[in-house]
Order: C-alpha cells, then sequence, then structure tokens
C-alpha cells in the first residue's frame, strides 16, 4: 500500500471558492471528526496533479481528486487511478446507473452542473422552450444571447458543438451542422461567445445580453443573490451535464477509498448538492427545500461521450476556426 507525501492522512484535489468552502462543511470536517483523521485540501489543476501522481507512482502526492470528465479519462487511460469496488465503496450501490457508468468503475460522479438558460424576464417575457427556439430567437433579434465558446474549457465544446450539432442531425463525427447554426447567431450579431462565466453576469446586469446558456448552480446563486429579475429554464430536449468526478490515485493510501465512500453518502450529497445547488450522484440524496426546486433532475440533463470527445476535440478546433475563426 502506498501513501501520499503529505504529513496529513489524506491528501484530496478541489475546486476553490463556493465548492471548496461546501466540500470543506460537508464532506471534508464531518470525516476528520468522524475518523479522527487529517485530511489536507489542496487546490491547482487536475493536469498537474496527474502528472505529479504519474512522477511518483509508489507514492503519490493526492489520495483523491475531484476533477472535470476529460481530466477524469485522462487519469483513466493513463493508468493513474484505481478502480472501485461495491466492496471498497459501498455506496455505489446507491448512485445512479449513469453515473456509474461513465468510467467502469474508475471513478464516479461525485455532483454535476448542467447549462440551460438564465434570462432577463423583463426583455424575455417568453423565454425559449427549446433550443432550437434559443437558436431561432437569437437569429431573429428576439435577444441578445451569450452561449459559450469552444475555448471554453469547462464545457465550451459539449455545447456548441456536440449539443448543437446533435440537435441539428449530426454528431460528434460530423459537427457541421451545430457550426452552421453557430455561425448563423453569431452572423446575426445577436450572439457573443464567453469563456468566463462571471463576466456573463456582468453582461447580463448591464444589459449588454438578455440571457445566456450558462451553468444552473451559477444562475441561481445569482438570482437568489439580489437578482430576482432573472429566471433560470432547462430548454427541451434536456441540459448538457458538466460532471464533477472523484477518483483515487493508483498507490495511495487505502483510506482513499473510505474518503470516496463517506463523500457518496446520501447526507453528504444532501448537504454538497444544498449548498452548491448542483446535483448529485445519490439517489437518496434530499436537499434543502429552499433550493431544491433550482437544482435541476438527472432526468432532465444529457450526458454526452465524454470518453470520446477528447480524441476529437484538436479536429473540432481545426474545424471551428476555419469555418468561424472566432
Amino acid at each position: 500500500m502506498g501513501g501520499s507525501a503529505s504529513a496529513a492522512d489524506l491528501v484530496v484535489g478541489a475546486f476553490g471558492g463556493i465548492w471548496e468552502r461546501s466540500f470543506r462543511e460537508c464532506v471534508v470536517d464531518p470525516f476528520k471528526k468522524e475518523t479522527g483523521k487529517s485530511v489536507d485540501i489542496v487546490l491547482g489543476s487536475a493536469p498537474q496533479w496527474l502528472n505529479q501522481i504519474a512522477a511518483n507512482p509508489t507514492k503519490p502526492p493526492l489520495d483523491v481528486m475531484m476533477v472535470a470528465s476529460d481530466h477524469a479519462y485522462d487519469a483513466i487511460n493513463r493508468g493513474l487511478v484505481d478502480k472501485f469496488s461495491l466492496e471498497r465503496v459501498p455506496n455505489l450501490a446507491k448512485i445512479a446507473k449513469r453515473f456509474t457508468d461513465v468510467g467502469d468503475g474508475y471513478g464516479v460522479a461525485h455532483n454535476y452542473g448542467s447549462m440551460g438558460v438564465i434570462y432577463n424576464k423583463a426583455t424575455v417575457p417568453n423565454p425559449p422552450k427549446t433550443w432550437k427556439e434559443f437558436v431561432e430567437g437569437t437569429v431573429s433579434g428576439k435577444w441578445k444571447s451569450s452561449a459559450p465558446s469552444i475555448n471554453y474549457t469547462g464545457g465550451g465544446a459539449p455545447f456548441i458543438v456536440y449539443q448543437l450539432s446533435t440537435l441539428y442531425g449530426g454528431g460528434i463525427d460530423n459537427i457541421a451542422p451545430g457550426l452552421a447554426q453557430a455561425k448563423r447567431m453569431l452572423d446575426s450579431r445577436n450572439l457573443t461567445l464567453w469563456t468566463d462565466p462571471n463576466q456573463v453576469l456582468n453582461d447580463l446586469k448591464s444589459g449588454e445580453i438578455d440571457m445566456a446558456a450558462y451553468w444552473d448552480g451559477r444562475a441561481w446563486a445569482f438570482i437568489d443573490d439580489g437578482n430576482s429579475g432573472f429566471g433560470y429554464l432547462t430548454p427541451a430536449p434536456g441540459a448538457i451535464a458538466g460532471i464533477t468526478w472523484v477518483q483515487k490515485a493508483k498507490g495511495s493510501s487505502d483510506l482513499g477509498f473510505d474518503f470516496v465512500n463517506f463523500a457518496l453518502d446520501a447526507r453528504r450529497q444532501s448537504c454538497f448538492g444544498s449548498k452548491v445547488r448542483y446535483g448529485t450522484g445519490n439517489v437518496d440524496a434530499v436537499y434543502d427545500p429552499a433550493v431544491a426546486q433550482e437544482i435541476t433532475k438527472i432526468d432532465e440533463i444529457i450526458i454526452p461521450p465524454f470518453k470520446d470527445l477528447p480524441p476529437r476535440q484538436a479536429k473540432w478546433l481545426e474545424q471551428w476556426n476555419k469555418e468561424l475563426g472566432r
């Protein structure tokens, strides 16, 4: 059995901001109290973590990582993470099947955000009920909208390429239909592309845009923070999911399995999901009634074939630059 290089019993890589605060309060602190073990949270980038694990296979500097899908598959393909089993992680039995299937055991969805539409109620009294209405309303000038650029690493390619392409008859190997719709919207001058989620909220408040394809948790946090003039909805046929995985570094302490199991417990998931307004994988999670209606339901999300996206992204970007050039 290996172990991390830290003096702590366990080292966990995580995101910052409200994500870290919520994770610490709902998972880390209760785990420390219940087990008596020390836990360090490290903030950073997943590519850096993976390279560090690869460089120290017998004593990895992290035990557990919270990562996005593209990095999760990178970790799997490089053989850097351990496989979960029901014996080591019993709470896997309570995770929705579509969230356990994504990693073939080498990680599981801890939580998910989804990309619906945030809109100004005053300027958009009749928001789009479908994504095709979002496209056509933008092209016709019903509203000024914004969508994530393909260069937005947090979910640009899945939305602007996968969502639009599949919606208009294409797919991951035929993104021309999606690019054609993006070009129509851009040529109308009623669409801007964003790479910074914070800029979207600034543009909504200033009136630069009327609506945006945006993450549900961030949208509701903004609305509930004194911005009741805005609304949020999930257009049909659903919202692209952004999944945060939990993975255990190969060769790290077996205590990592206990931590993963604890993080997937219904009570821990209920607490975390309620604080960040993101859905969680445990089917028994019960969210705070004050925010429960703001969390996108599992059956309303669309999970792209994340495993198949990374090998195609360079070609997608080349095609994007050639056809749209922005």
